[in-house]
């Protein structure tokens, strides 16, 4: 660390001055980890500012009758080795006529107090040209509403309106665990339904609009003031948003946890009581209001305003938990601080941590919001371009911009600007262009393991399957399921009583026409030929009919296990022809039937090492397999429903299909084989992993970016 000067050489141009603080600027105490902090409040513009106890010691001495020289040796003698250098005194002094709540005897800078409000303007402006996705629009100033309607919402801040609130989200939460399937059922059709969309549009800014009462009111509760109130725009959804900044001046930690969990507070109860409607309503109106209201309070709650990473409800509420204010930007901060400390080497780079957990935490957030941030833009942006290409495409490039671009200038300008990053900009340079030249390598050179994931299910063969070969009613199961038969073995006997009867039919029939042919033999050649003919006819449907009576008794198509679902149940059942009964399984020849989305089906066909297979019922076991065959052509069609997402599986049903599972995209089948025999159950799931070349991660993410535009956009 650098040496501390007590002196400085622009102190002859402050020392004289007498400044005292505005009137309204106020100044609250809080305790962080331990360590009393200032915090002043602005009135005039919502701002606040945070000082440290030794800050608030000068702060304080700012009277105007005092000169800063007179409150420097003030301070000087009273703080001792804590003592202020001049430069620091003139950094509060900045710090404090850059936020307009400081005032000297000398005549006011009205061009100077302009062009900073001109200058915050453009920031303010600059502020939501870099995050396009989320523009706010103020519209009025709701405080004399709230002052006037506080007494009304009173009694819901208490013990008893606190346990009622209890009692009715954990009975929600009882039901929706109840009642999952229902309530979790084609969900994507459900709510993006025509008719559905207009009911959400219409509940939506209802519930955001409760939402935001929950933080004013909560603010009003200990004295704090709401000065502002407008809609936000993310991704042109309007959405209500209040300025609930006031809470930041409460001296009590649970009071601002109080205030930022408030919001979610009122979501979670309009989700419960949606709830308990919507299990106990009728089908109609009222259960489709009670089931959007559902998923408008109660997941937006959870995957938003419940989401610390983004700047929402449960990030202030983690900064007081933490007790670290501005944890966001102070994690941005401290990460440029290791950035500048041990990657450049400046000994000047400073940046106070009152522990070494605040540290720790400090870096978590600051990498994981980041890495947040980059994946909820390009998901929003892949949402707009799904509807609007050019303009999704747009707000991906501004917002990459700002969080690569900007970032990169910014850095740039500190190392032109700053005297000690300057004299080092050769090594700054150096650095940038290894650590480049390494990420460049990283990404392009280095080649890791690559593998495809996919799901089938064990597939015994077409031909094993046992098939009615005529229609009629189950008697008897001649075999025991389980049991080795070998090709042509009886397995199970029918009956068709309609069939039998034709049979004896046919047969008296033949025997009439061969009567009555023998008698036209003597008397009429010509009806003796027609006579034959029929006897022919009559024959080839008697041969027909005992070959149907015949397969009333349905046999092995190979050697195998027979195996027969639900055995007990089978006797009685009617069987139509070709319906399917049971299995006869060869486990020496039984395979997997695999299913793979077209973004993998390239590389299976073209680039597979080694494949490897893991039953769900033992997966830990892994089971070398071989690639048998691709089945021709793409198909909808899936082989079992235990692979669909109903199932547990990774495939959307269409809900258009009612006959046979099939799935929202076209698929690839492929057959694999495992080694020896598996006895295990038929239709089970099995996970198998295609072994790929090894690649680079620029290879496998250019891949993933063209299949999904060649998915979402067919370009």
């Amino acid at each position: 660390m650098p040496e501390r000067t007590l002196y400085s050489n622009s102190w002859y141009r402050v020392a004289d001055l007498k400044p005292f603080v505005r009137s309204h600027a106020e100044i609250h105490r809080h305790t962080y980890r331990g360590k009393a902090w200032y915090i002043l409040q602005d009135h005039s513009t919502g701002r606040f500012h945070r000082f440290s106890e030794e800050s608030y010691f000068i702060i304080g001495l700012m009277d105007g009758k005092r000169s800063l020289q007179e409150i420097w040796e003030a301070a000087c003698e009273k703080l001792g080795d804590e003592m202020p250098t001049q430069d620091e005194m003139i950094t509060i002094l900045s710090q404090l006529h850059q936020a307009d709540v400081l005032q000297s005897d000398t005549v006011p800078d009205t061009d100077s107090l302009q062009r900073r409000h001109q200058k915050g303007r453009s920031a303010k402006f600059w502020n939501t040209l870099r995050s396009p996705l989320a523009i706010r629009l103020p519209i009025m100033d709701p405080d004399r509403f709230l002052e006037k309607t506080k007494g009304f919402v009173r009694p819901l801040f208490s013990l008893p309106a606190a346990l009622i609130w209890l009692l009715l989200v954990v009975s929600a939460v009882s039901l929706a665990f109840i009642h999952w399937e229902e309530l979790t059922s084609n969900l994507a059709d459900r709510v993006f339904s025509l008719e559905n969309l207009l009911i959400f549009w219409l509940i939506y800014p209802v519930v955001k609009a409760l939402h935001e009462c929950g933080h004013a009111y909560a603010v009003k509760r200990w004295g704090g003031e709401v000065h502002e109130m407008g809609i936000m725009f993310i991704v042109f959804i309007p959405i209500p948003y209040l300025d609930a900044s006031a809470a930041s001046a409460f001296r009590e930690k649970g009071r601002r946890i109080f205030v930022g969990a408030a919001g979610i507070a009122v979501e979670l109860l309009i989700a419960s009581l949606a709830m308990i409607l919507w299990v106990n309503a009728e089908i109609g109106v009222v259960r489709a209001v009670a089931y959007n209201t559902i998923i408008v309070a109660g997941v937006s709650t959870l995957f938003f305003n419940g989401n610390p990473l983004l700047r929402f409800d449960a990030y202030y509420v983690l900064s007081d938990l933490l007790e670290i204010p501005n944890l966001g930007t102070r994690a941005n901060r401290y990460l440029g601080y290791l950035a500048q400390r041990y990657l450049i080497r400046s000994d000047a780079a400073e940046f106070f941590l009152s522990d070494r957990r605040e540290a720790f935490w400090l870096i978590l957030y600051g990498l994981a919001s980041f890495a947040y941030r980059i994946f909820i833009t390009l998901k929003i942006a892949l949402f707009v371009a799904g509807s609007f290409f050019f303009i999704g495409v747009l707000i991906a490039l501004w917002a990459l911009i700002g969080l690569f671009f900007v970032p990169f200038f910014k850095v740039l300008r500190l190392v032109i600007t700053r005297r000690e990053l300057y004299r080092k900009r050769w090594s700054v340079l150096a650095l940038g262009l290894i650590l480049g030249a390494f990420l460049v390598f990283f990404v392009t050179a280095i080649r890791f393991p690559s593998f495809t994931i996919a799901e089938g299910i064990l597939w015994p063969g077409e031909q094993a399957r046992i098939h009615a070969g005529a229609k009629g009613v189950i008697r008897e199961i001649l075999v025991n399921p389980g049991t080795k038969v070998r090709k042509g073995d009886p397995l199970i006997r029918c009956e068709n009583f309609e069939l039998a009867s034709r049979v004896k039919l046919l047969e008296a029939d033949i025997r009439e026409y061969e009567a009555r042919q023998k008698i036209a033999l003597i008397r009429d050649r010509t009806e003796e030929k027609i006579l034959g003919e029929e006897i022919v006819r009559i024959g080839k449907e008697l041969v027909q009919a005992k070959e149907q009576l015949a397969a009333l008794i349905i046999r092995s198509p190979i050697s195998g296990v027979f195996l027969l679902p639900q055995a007990e149940d089978m006797p009685g059942r009617f069987l139509q022809r070709g319906g399917a009964v049971g299995y006869v399984v060869d486990y020496s020849n039984i395979i997997v039937r695999v299913v793979v989305p077209q973004a993998e089906v390239d590389r299976i066909r073209t680039n597979v090492r080694s494949v490897r297979s893991r039953l769900a019922e033992a997966i830990s076991v892994d089971i070398p397999s071989e690639l048998v065959r691709e089945v021709p052509a793409a198909s909808s069609d899936l082989p079992s429903l235990a692979l669909s997402l109903t199932g547990g599986g990774s495939f959307a049903l269409d809900p258009r299909e009612n006959k046979s599972p099939r799935s929202f995209e076209k698929l690839f089948h492929f057959e694999v084989r495992l080694p020896g025999e598996t006895k295990t159950r038929v239709g089970e799931r099995v996970y198998v992993r295609f072994e790929h070349d090894p690649e680079s991660l620029s290879k496998g993410w250019y891949r993933t970016v063209r299949h999904l535009f060649l998915k979402r956009f067919n370009v």
